[in-house]
């Protein structure tokens, strides 16, 4: 038997009860109030205290028992352990609790993490399309064209993608940047930057950067970069033009490096079957590794695997007994070249004028 004080949760009416267990329930008796029988299960333990222990009754709000220390063995033992965690943790305890949520968080990283993959095939590309077409107008100026140039990049890109014919166009635009940059832009377009022409005297080399761009438009990398980045609320409302990006922006979105393996390894298979010699593009890599100190500080390589990996990927692929043959001749690729610089140079002659 213990003592204790007890509230119904219905009146401000204190008393003082005598406390007793029988077969699994608390039997409160006291002046003024009929016998009360409590199911254990229905105890909660609100508050220990080195005197006294507080206990609630599910289902009956302000129900309260004040239990005084010290307490009866036998109606000790009905009570429930004070709960040290809160919520479900005290109910299936600390290492099954830890578990659980190990795994959920295993999943939400999972989901996360390959969201992107999945969400972006199910988007449509003529969503994507007005925002490349907007991303290259926001270029301006920058954007360098001429007929030699675009029939050139269009037989470079034909002899990586032999059915390109028949497949969703990727236009190509040469900018007039002066750092080493090539990138994929919604909606299937690509953009070369001149930096990166000045830097690739070869045009297989060249040939190696269009490859590993065209494989990020074809396998839809970019638009898992805008979900990964931005969020798929986000993404739409940039599609509907309710929100902006500036060109920079999206030239400088982060692929995964599984997306990165993804494109190297297409345009590798892109050169083998186009009879283009690997080794130059081995060679643009080990020469920008070297330029950056070994630390891959031009924007083209800050997201993608280490130059010297590339580099011996790329060598990896030549082989002996293929006959490989140049993907432009000299003078369609200086054509290229000098699209830009004859720019500026009309531009500043236009100026003296």
């Amino acid at each position: 038997m213990s003592r204790g004080i007890y509230y119904d949760g219905v009146t401000a009416e204190r008393h003082e009860v005598s406390v007793a267990a029988t077969d699994g329930t608390l039997s409160l008796t006291g002046s003024g109030i009929s016998p009360i029988d409590v199911p254990a299960s229905e105890l909660q333990t609100m508050e220990t205290e080195k005197d006294r222990t507080l206990l609630g009754r599910a289902g009956h709000p302000g129900w309260r028992l004040t239990l005084q220390q010290p307490i009866d063995p036998t109606v000790a033992s009905l009570l429930p352990r004070p709960g040290r965690y809160g919520g479900f943790i005290d109910r299936v305890g600390l290492p099954r609790a830890t578990a659980v949520l190990a795994g959920v968080a295993a999943v939400v990283l999972f989901v996360g993490y390959s969201a992107p993959a999945w969400l972006a095939p199910i988007v449509p590309e003529s969503w994507e399309r007005n925002l490349g077409t907007a991303i290259v107008g926001d270029f301006g100026d920058n954007a360098c064209r001429s007929p030699a140039a675009a029939r050139a990049l269009e037989a470079m890109a034909a002899r990586i993608e032999p059915d390109r014919g028949t497949r969703a166009p990727i236009p190509m635009t040469l900018i007039d940047v002066g750092i080493f940059n090539a990138a994929a832009l919604p909606g299937g377009q690509v953009v070369i930057f001149d930096g990166a022409l000045k830097e690739t005297p070869n045009p297989d080399a060249m040939a190696g950067v269009l490859a590993h761009e065209i494989a990020h438009v074809r396998r839809r990398h970019v638009t898992q970069a805008l979900i990964r980045e931005l969020g798929i609320g986000a993404l739409i409302r940039l599609f509907a033009g309710d929100i902006g990006a500036n060109a920079q922006q999206i030239v400088s979105l982060n692929y995964t490096r599984a997306n990165e393996n993804e494109a190297d390894a297409d345009a590798l298979v892109a050169l083998q079957r186009a009879s283009i010699d690997p080794r130059p593009t081995a060679a643009l890599f080990t020469k920008l590794g070297k330029d950056s100190g070994g630390f891959d500080s031009v924007e083209w390589l800050n997201s993608h695997p280490r130059s010297a990996d590339r580099a011996k990927r790329f060598a990896a692929a030549w082989k002996s007994n293929a006959r490989y043959t140049p993907v432009l001749s000299a003078a369609d690729y200086r054509a290229i070249r000098v699209t830009c610089p004859e720019k500026r140079r009309a531009e500043r002659e236009a100026e003296k004028e």
